[in-house]
């Protein structure tokens, strides 16, 4: 099956447009579905956090070289990263910038919102990295310094703090001030991250590790949990001497995507892994790179994540790729100019009003 098709597939049925509500202020008439990247295409030369926006590509169309179209650039004046698309349809966005950072590091992150129709941004008044959207496309979880002071253990863009841990608000809420509610509470001298949603009812998995690993590269005792939205029910889902990262859930709720660093043809890499409701993991893809960042295609057969090219130019190394949940057909969807990392597919309705968020 060609790239086209496959594509065709991840969008053929996939969708079911949530239902308007009244006064919605969205127009149905303006539905688009799009995949969300951050990219320094714009700018190849500087240093990537410091110049990655948020881009929406066009899953419908591919060019001459059979790959992603660029349907809009949404500009930023320093770093954007880690785009999540509502699941409501209303064409949200939550993502990190490091516009207000000052003297703080450079992946040191407040959130924002804006529409796709480049409305906004507005800045949600929390520091906070790596959002996901809660099933209503009302909340949202994000891990965060616990004290508001906690210093960045790396220089990846969303990288946790000393004192990271998951939570969750309302993003009306967070709009207008309310301190978000903390979530989880780690054991001393371990963090939390990589929170994401499930896209039914209202569990939360997400990543606890120690604050400080032998070997940053491959943190032992990264593992995947899973909690409540109102903090009940915390359940460890991992127990191994192997890095888990990035757990994804699949549309059903019954199976996880996640990084994991198997290694299985070149060495201590980070491969894709899903886990059944029962627990038992399969490994799906196999190579001598990092697969990162994947999540489910909304009918769950598909797997959208990043994958470094081989041989890039310089800073433009990371782009999309999609297969079939069990690691057949991979496809790459970008290329240069520029990395195009955190893909996510989601459908907007981009006539929508500012102010009904």
């Amino acid at each position: 099956m060609s790239k086209k098709l496959i594509l065709a597939a991840v969008l053929g049925a996939a969708y079911a447009t949530p239902a308007l509500a009244a006064n919605d202020g969205c127009d149905p008439s303006s539905s688009k579905s799009v995949i969300a990247v951050y990219s320094n295409r714009h700018d190849v030369v500087s240093m990537q956090l410091l110049t990655t926006d948020i881009y929406l590509m066009d899953p419908e169309v591919v060019d001459e070289n059979g790959m992603l179209t660029v349907w809009k650039h949404l500009p930023g004046p320093a770093g954007e990263w880690a785009p999540a698309v509502s699941p409501d349809g209303k064409g949200r966005i939550v993502f990190d910038s490091n516009r207000n950072r000052g003297e703080r590091q450079i992946n040191a992150s407040e959130l924002f919102l804006m529409r796709a129709s480049g409305l906004g941004p507005q800045q949600l008044l929390t520091r906070g990295s790596s959002a996901s959207w809660s099933p209503d496309g009302k909340r949202i979880s994000f891990h965060a310094s616990a004290s508001g002071t906690g210093t960045h253990i790396n220089p990846n863009p969303g990288g946790p703090t000393t004192d990271s841990a998951i939570f969750v608000e309302t993003v009306g809420d967070l709009l207008e001030g309310m301190a978000p509610r903390q979530l989880t509470h780690p054991p001393a001298g371990q963090i939390d991250d990589d929170s994401e949603w499930s896209p039914v009812g209202e569990r939360i998995v997400f990543i606890r590790k120690n604050r400080v690993n032998p070997d940053p590269n491959n943190p032992t005792s990264a593992e995947i949990y899973a909690i409540e939205s109102d903090g009940t029910g915390l359940t460890r889902l991992t127990d191994n001497n192997e890095e888990e990262r990035a757990p994804a859930v699949s549309p059903d709720g019954q199976r996880i995507v996640y990084s994991c660093r198997k290694g299985i043809r070149g060495g201590n890499t980070l491969e894709l892994c899903i886990m059944d409701s029962d627990g038992a993991v399969t490994v799906v893809t196999g190579n001598a790179v990092a697969d990162l960042s994947p999540r489910f295609s909304p009918d769950g057969t598909k797997i959208l994540f990043q994958r470094p090219m081989a041989n890039p130019p310089p800073n433009q190394g990371q782009q999309t790729w999609i297969m079939y949940a069990d690691g057949s057909m991979p496809e790459q969807l970008t290329a240069p100019p520029g990395i195009h990392n955190f893909p996510s597919l989601a459908e907007v309705r981009t006539n929508c009003h500012q102010d009904e968020d």
